[in-house]
């Protein structure tokens, strides 16, 4: 079985993640800032995808070469130059950091000492590390050249491609250098030297010429000729003293200013002087005639869409695309997106996501280089107004509350329960059935489905009118009466003894002397129910 490499270079899930968006169409670069090297802590590291930051980071500075690999196009090379000053460290590990400080690419490297100028030893490193990505055109493979060191490698490499190749220094009016020969007669070019041809040509050429005066004689024959010199008059024809007149007022004119005044130049000079130059262009388009731009040529936000594209849904475009209108398709409908991307800062994008007739707005925000990583978030309005299920409220038509309910207060009753303006006052249910009352905590009354249920005493200020009385008459007193009569002999008898719930009824003296002959008593009652009962006692 293969071993696996003891030392490697990883891509973390962050850099994966900048590397698929700037694929996406509009996508941003990864521009690679920072390297840094570390001492694992002592250890060999182990680098996985989900690594954000070195074991133990040692030492960072800017990158000093990203370059392509010429031999294999799709490996990228990051190089990190440390100077001989710099040093007292091991370096067990290094990491790329793109512009948004976040770790890229991490490596383990096999231990070597960096030590520093004044422990005896003054080298620099060089610490090198590749990335294999499917398209190296996604990464800038520019850096900051203020940073830059040249390593005796690039050097070497440098005068090795110059020394084969054809780029020297061209020489110029006031610089020495290469030129190139030319047999051309007829050029205007300063760049190019002319050959022994060249200057033969123009020899012959000069030794053909007329002489100075048979000269002014031809140039007085154009005088008639339009558009021909010296045809600088409204005149048909031009003799020779009259040509003669106006080469010698040419000639005593000091500067080319008064040159063109006398020849009446002078307002197409101010118009040419005014006028744009053939070759300058606009946003890289030629001004050879009317051109149109765009809003992305002056990095403005298009007025008209941005883009159509038919996709799965709403979130299609990409947080690092560039700003503008996009016409979403979803469904039957579609959506308008408008997408402002900055490419700066913890919120580097926002989008605003818009139906059709007021049928809602939604927002979303990047976060650093991570992109949308929370769905559309929507705005409530006046005629979207939010439901009772959507801020946790219970409707209207009525719901379920799970759980007590305080009305004014919080509620510590607990249970299915509530309370009214004291925490633990109020009704409560425990149990099937079961309503019980509380006040201060405390149970004072039940309900059930047969009885009412009071714990504490009641105190009544009115009266109670019963609709029933059936079980008052079966407890209570009805009616009192005397029951039967009975006789006792006084006289020469034994008469009544003291008996608790009897009264006397009658006295008897039957020959009216001075001695009562008997008494009569009767048992007083009551009536229960339906039932007379002897009273013990009054």
């Amino acid at each position: 079985m293969p071993a696996f490499p003891k030392f490697k270079t990883i891509i973390t899930d962050y850099g994966k993640q900048r590397l698929i968006a700037a694929m996406s169409p509009g996508g941003t670069k990864l521009t690679l800032t920072q390297m840094a090297v570390g001492d694992g802590g002592g250890n060999p590291t182990n680098p996985d995808t989900t690594s954000t930051a070195l074991v133990n980071e040692v030492w960072r500075t800017a990158v000093n070469s990203v370059t392509v690999d010429k031999k294999h196009p799709n490996i990228i090379i990051v190089e990190l130059l440390i100077p001989a000053e710099v040093g007292g460290f091991w370096v067990r590990e290094a990491g790329i950091y793109d512009e948004f400080n976040k770790l890229v690419a991490i490596c383990s490297l096999p231990a070597s000492e960096k030590p520093l100028l004044e422990q005896g030893s003054g080298r620099t490193q060089t610490v090198r590390m590749t990335l294999i990505v499917s398209d190296t055109s996604i990464v800038n493979i520019t850096i900051d050249s203020t940073t830059i060191m040249a390593t005796n490698e690039y050097v070497d490499n440098s005068l090795e491609e110059h020394e084969k190749s054809r780029n020297h220094p061209d020489a110029t009016l006031t610089d020495k250098g290469f030129v190139q020969l030319s047999s051309a007669t007829g050029s205007t070019d300063e760049t190019k030297a002319a050959t022994p041809k060249a200057v033969k040509a123009a020899m012959d050429n000069a030794n053909k010429r007329q002489p100075g005066n048979e000269n002014l004689t031809a140039l007085s024959s154009l005088a008639g000729q339009p558009d021909k010199l010296p045809y600088f008059t409204n005149k048909g024809a031009m003799s020779l003293a009259e040509f003669a007149k106006f080469m010698r007022t040419m000639l005593s004119k000091t500067d080319a200013a008064s040159v063109l005044e006398y020849l009446g130049l002078r307002e197409t000079i101010n118009l040419a002087k005014n006028a744009v130059p053939a070759t300058r262009r606009v946003n890289s388009k030629p001004l050879t005639g009317d051109i149109t731009l765009s809003a992305a040529d002056v990095n403005a936000f298009a007025l008209g869409m941005t883009g159509d594209y038919t996709l799965e849904n709403d979130k299609s475009v990409g947080w690092n695309w560039k700003s503008g209108v996009y016409n979403v398709p979803t469904g039957g409908a579609s959506s308008l997106i408008l997408h402002f991307n900055m490419n700066i800062g913890s919120c580097p994008a926002v989008q605003f996501c818009v139906n059709y007739k007021n049928g809602g707005i939604s927002y979303r925000s990047a976060r650093d280089g991570f992109g949308f990583e929370l769905d559309w978030t929507e705005f409530y309005t006046t005629t979207r107004k939010p439901s009772a299920g959507d801020v946790g409220a219970l409707p209207v038509s009525g719901g379920v509350i799970n759980g007590n309910l305080g009305i004014g207060t919080p509620n510590i009753l607990g249970g299915s329960s509530i309370v009214f303006g004291d925490n633990d006052t109020g009704i409560k249910q425990n149990g099937d059935g079961l309503l019980d009352i509380y006040a201060n905590g405390v149970q004072v009354f039940r309900f059930q489905n047969d009885t009412l249920e009071s714990k504490k005493s009641i105190n009544v200020t009115g009266r109670l009118t019963p609709t029933d009385y059936g079980n008052f008459d079966s407890r209570y007193v009805q009616d009192i009466r005397l029951g039967s009569l009975q006789y006792g002999q006084v006289w020469n008898g034994p008469g009544f003894s003291d008996t608790s719930g009897y009264v006397i009824t009658g006295i008897i003296n039957g020959n009216s002397d001075e001695l009562v002959d008997g008494a009569h008593r009767r048992p007083i009652q009551k009536l229960i129910g339906n039932q007379w009962y002897n009273v013990v006692s009054i």
